[in-house]
């Protein structure tokens, strides 16, 4: 796989830290030239992640890509469309959509079915589905004139509820996600534009990691409930994205993949 996507432009949302830094670099080492967009360019440093360069622009650029980095809050279309127009112009094309940005960002004591308020509702959609369509729609142009791949993020909490089932509002937002993107997949086909979306589980990114405590999340020996008996990594996740903008993913579209160690199958702690 090495230099598989020689020539060819990412934008990864999300991509200033995290699993989104992990998408970037994965991309970056393939061949790819990378756009980030995040609406907190310094995210990484905020949640004390470690990186090789004082960026994940310059860790980019220090491996011989090209790198632009925009700070955006994609929930807004026209922001979003902006974007999108910048990285055109700077690199004439755009052949890979990485959805990665989102979260779980209300109070998880507030967020299940019952009592999660109209506020905290519109801001997980905005954050997530919003977010994810402006930037489908912004790029789909690009993309049909030579083809291409959007892979969006889901959960795995769209298949399986924790005790209490506390994110239920953030797994909506999700499970719509997962429903555009089957249908985006249906009307990009045709014009060689692949859809297709990961499901990650319990994954141990520093924000997880900085909020497990508080939100009794990744913590507290819930690896031994997992089939696979351990936390994911974000490389875990970025494999699959691999694949899936890859040509070994040529013949799939409109496909979810659960990357969560096997999570769905068992009673979620």
């Amino acid at each position: 796989m090495v230099n598989s996507l020689e020539g060819k432009l990412a934008i990864v949302t999300g991509g200033a830290g995290g699993m989104g830094r992990s998408h970037a670099l994965r991309l970056a080492k393939l061949g790819a030239n990378v756009a980030i967009l995040d609406i907190d360019l310094n995210v990484a440093a905020r949640y004390g992640e470690t990186l090789s360069a004082a960026t994940v622009r310059d860790e980019i650029l220090e491996l011989g890509r090209d790198c632009i980095a925009i700070e955006a809050d994609l929930s807004d279309r026209a922001a979003a469309f902006d974007a999108v127009k910048k990285i055109e112009q700077h690199f004439g094309r755009i052949d890979i959509l990485v959805n990665n940005a989102g979260g779980a960002i209300t109070p998880i004591e507030n967020s299940s079915a019952s009592s999660s308020s109209e506020e905290d509702r519109r801001k997980l959609f905005s954050v997530n589905f919003e977010t994810a369509v402006n930037m489908c729609q912004a790029c789909a142009p690009a993309l049909r004139k030579q083809g291409g791949a959007i892979v969006n993020t889901s959960t795995v909490g769209v298949s399986a509820d924790d005790a209490g089932a506390r994110f239920a509002m953030y797994s909506a937002s999700k499970a719509a996600i997962e429903k555009y993107t089957r249908s985006l997949a249906v009307e990009l086909g045709p014009d060689g534009v692949r859809v297709n979306c990961v499901a990650p589980g319990l994954v141990a990114t520093p924000r997880v990691a900085s909020q497990a405590a508080a939100r009794k999340l990744a913590t507290g020996g819930q690896e031994a409930k997992i089939p696979l008996r351990r936390l994911g990594q974000a490389s875990d996740i970025t494999g699959v994205v691999e694949f899936l903008v890859s040509d070994l993913a040529g013949y799939v579209t409109g496909e979810c993949i659960r990357v969560a160690g096997g999570l769905e199958l068992v009673s979620a702690a």
